[in-house]
């Protein structure tokens, strides 16, 4: 199947000022697996972040979100909270990088959509959108997946990265789940076509490195984390480098036309402080009698952010907001004593601000004029607005209302140099619960930090290895720049009690030569809190509690049953230690079945799921029957990692015969977790289990086995009713659920044939039944491609075995 992206994609009214017309482009559906030729992934049922409580479009065209909805290109949700709940908090959102280029032009790549694509050269995978979730093999944080020596040496990127003929065999995911992908500005596709803007693309030469994440633990379930790394691959030194998301957000329903028009905008704010321990900094070690410096340590995560909520307070609809996060900072901005040699060409040659804390929000009503408070439309506007100097709309009344995040300036990005920036999408109920998940979002970059360098141990302010006493980075400056510096600012410790309003005794200044080649531990910022114990690496985005991986499921569907067949890769992964939660163990798998279908999406939330098994280890004694009554020893390993047997699925096999043919199921088998602690002597049990997600592909359906004879064939359900409760209600990306089948076929190739009463031939249904399926469904749609009417109708089945007449009855 192919889809293509034409000229409607400006037709939605009253809403996108900014959408672009493109001449036709076709792009081919594969699977992750073809990598002859990249493919533009914003087609339907693509890759989806659900492993928190929303789901969420990523594709490989620098858009966020599902920006084809409302042109019939893709029915997945944009940013769907809850998930299953088809309420929408997202149009679409974009990646804006503007620069100014040697010539004094100011351009903008990403606006309009779909200036970013995937590379369409190569033999890899890396322009694909490549997902996966906690517990994947050769994913374990800080562990030799491979066997090799070396550690997270991989990227996940669908590449060799370590030349050992393999592909993402050891890498580190530090969410429940992560989606990478590659693009640029520079494909054919991008800068041939002609946008509605009437302005030509001149690309930079970008390419981008897009990651995005997201997590299961609560509080952090509502976060959806990106990361962008921007390479200069052309030959032109950019300057006054800018960064944005450009963030649609909405407050709808999927199917609610104009829902986005009544939308209201908010700021809300967001402000803790997290202790982070005390910095204890002697003045000299070897004088005792001499005072610490002593100082409490917080990281203050503050700020003011817009927030999209719906106009109607009853709506039940979603708020949402984009926050910044982190960008390229620049140490050499620290240096501000020009008391030393080269420092003043040292500060001129920072490229990047040395905080990150230049993000800005600007706020437009898509549904307003360019200059009069909607976006803007060339890039020169577009450069404006992500410098902050564009016309705004004043954030009052109900529109559609559009945020822009940006950052910067980076000074320059000259070739092969990178610029980096992090942000995240965030949802809540209501506007009010916002500040809650700004913090998570927060809290999510923050990390972890880990002491992996040997440290000296000293707790002098002149001892600065690695990562103490204040020294938060060794910096080492670019080629060419060659300067003196003090790297233990002793004028710290004059802003404590030690010796307030007086020189520190004992202190005394040095000086380093700071040139390429080597790095000098030093305290820039002169702040004993940065490089307060030695823990100088870095890991955002782990915050702890990974929750456990599904199994590899397989459902082999027979009459009036489902054999439901999974594999043990949960139980080798979590046998690796000090991979998960402390304290956790593996706790067996649980079952879960989806069979009513009230929905408003493709797939109802997770509370329409019902659990029908639980299995435990024999040797522990909760709540289930033990994992030995579904095991098939029969099976045989078919490799191995770490250090445990690894079975396909069929080890474990479950037989549900509560299943009616000619229904719709959908399985999910969860890995459960867990810990028993003892609070007053009782235990108490705490569980982590694998967020119960699945997709509509998934999808199975019980079938009756075909006969010898060729008579016998009856119809379910007869009669028919229009909105029978067993039907998959229609929604939009599964819009033909009506159906009635066909049972009890003869095991040969046969032809259904449904008439009127009158005699009028209907629909004409070819059945290959040799191999045993013995069931044929009928979408109640005619030749001509009309919806049937209530009546009643004639059926015949013809075969070799024999023919055979009857009858049902449909009531609409």
């Amino acid at each position: 199947m192919s889809l293509a992206i034409s000229k409607a994609l400006s037709s939605k009214p009253a809403r996108r000022w900014l959408t672009s017309i493109v001449t036709p482009v076709v792009f081919a559906t594969s699977s992750l697996c073809s990598v002859a030729s990249a493919t533009l992934e914003v087609n339907d049922h693509g890759p989806i972040l659900d492993a928190g409580a929303f789901a969420m479009r990523v594709t490989n065209a620098g858009i966020m979100g599902n920006a084809f909805y409302d042109h019939g290109l893709s029915f997945d949700p944009s940013l769907e909270f809850p998930r299953g709940s088809g309420h929408e908090a997202l149009g679409h959102a974009e990646l804006w990088v503007g620069a100014v280029r040697p010539d004094g032009s100011r351009r903008v790549s990403g606006g309009p959509m779909l200036e970013w694509r995937p590379r369409l050269e190569g033999t890899d995978a890396s322009a694909r959108v490549i997902g996966a979730r906690a517990g994947a093999r050769g994913s374990l944080f800080g562990v030799d997946d491979d066997g090799d020596g070396r550690v997270d040496e991989e990227s996940l990127d669908g590449r060799d990265n370590d030349g050992d003929g393999l592909i993402d065999e050891d890498y580190r995911l530090v969410s429940d789940q992560e989606m990478d992908t590659e693009y640029r500005d520079d494909e054919l596709a991008s800068t041939s076509y002609a946008y509605s803007n009437g302005e030509p693309h001149l690309p930079m030469h970008l390419a981008v490195q897009q990651k995005a994440l997201a997590w299961a633990v609560p509080g952090f379930d509502h976060v959806a984390g990106y990361e962008f790394t921007i390479r200069n691959d052309g030959s032109e030194l950019l300057r006054d480098v800018r960064l944005g998301i450009y963030a649609d957000l909405d407050s709808r329903g999927r199917d609610q036309a104009g829902g986005h028009l009544n939308d209201l905008i908010t700021m809300f704010r967001y402000d803790a402080l997290i202790p982070e321990g005390i910095s204890n900094v002697t003045v000299d070690q070897n004088v005792p009698s001499r005072p610490e410096y002593v100082k409490a340590c917080f990281s203050h995560f503050e700020g003011t952010v817009p927030a999209v909520y719906d106009g109607n307070a009853n709506s039940g609809l979603p708020a949402s907001a984009v926050i910044g996060l982190e960008h390229t900072t620049d140490a050499l901005g620290y240096v501000v004593n020009f008391a030393f040699p080269g420092t003043r060409e040292a500060q001129a040659a920072a490229r990047a601000p040395r905080r990150d804390t230049t993000f800005r929000y600007s706020v437009f009503a898509q549904d307003l004029t360019p200059g009069g408070g909607g976006p803007p439309i060339v890039d020169d506007e577009r450069y404006r607005a992500l410098s902050g100097t564009y016309t705004q709309a004043t954030p009052t009344g109900t529109h559609d209302w559009a945020v822009l995040l940006s950052c910067g300036p980076f000074a320059t990005l000259a070739p092969g140099q990178t610029v980096h920036f992090a942000v995240a999408f965030i949802v809540a109920p209501t506007p009010e619960s916002l500040a809650t998940y700004a913090l998570a979002a927060r809290l999510a970059w923050r990390g972890t930090r880990y002491n992996y360098q040997p440290d000296r141990p000293s707790s002098a302010f002149f001892i600065g290895e690695t990562g103490r006493n204040g020294h938060e980075i060794c910096f080492e400056p670019p080629p060419g720049i060659v300067f003196s510096y003090e790297p233990h600012c002793p004028q710290k410790l004059t802003d404590n009690n030690v010796y307030p309003n007086q020189p520190c005794l004992g202190c005394f200044a040095s000086e380093s030569t700071y040139s390429a080649g080597h790095c000098i531990w030093t305290d820039f910022d002169c702040d004993a809190c940065t490089g307060l114990d030695g823990a100088e690496t870095h890991v955002p985005w782990q915050v702890g509690g990974l929750f456990p991986p599904k199994p590899t499921l397989k459902c082999v569907m027979g009459d009036a049953r489902a054999t439901v067949l999974w594999d043990n890769l949960p139980e080798a992964v979590l046998s690796v230690p000090g991979s998960w939660a402390p304290g956790y163990r593996f706790g067996g798998y649980r079952l879960y079945r989806l069979d009513r279908w009230g929905r408003q999406a493709e797939l109802p939330p997770p509370d329409r799921w019902e659990r029908i098994a639980a299995f435990r280890p024999s040797d522990l004694l909760f709540a289930g029957a033990p994992l030995a009554d579904v095991t098939d020893s029969s099976v045989k390993s078919v490799s191995e990692a770490y250090g445990e047997a690894l079975y396909p699925p069929g080890r474990y096999r479950f037989v549900d015969s509560a299943v009616l043919d000619g229904f719709d199921y959908v399985y999910v088998v969860t890995t459960v977790l867990t810990k028993v602690a003892y609070v007053q002597g009782a235990p108490v049990l705490t569980e982590l289990e694998s967020p119960l997600t699945s997709s509509i592909e998934e999808r199975v359906v019980p079938r009756s086995e075909s006969r010898t004879s060729g008579s016998g064939a009856w119809v379910v359900p007869n009669p028919y009713y229009g909105h029978a409760a067993w039907e998959r209600q229609p929604v939009p990306g599964d819009a033909f659920t009506k159906h009635i089948d066909f049972f009890g076929l003869p095991r040969a190739r046969c032809t259904i044939k449904i008439f009127t009463l009158a005699g009028d031939l209907v629909r004409a249904l070819d059945h290959d039944g040799t191999s045993g399926a013995g069931e044929a469904s009928w979408d109640l749609i005619s030749r001509n491609g009309q919806d049937v009417e209530s009546g009643i109708y004639l059926f015949s089945v013809d075969s070799k075995l024999g023919h055979q007449v009857g009858r049902f009855v449909v009531i609409r």
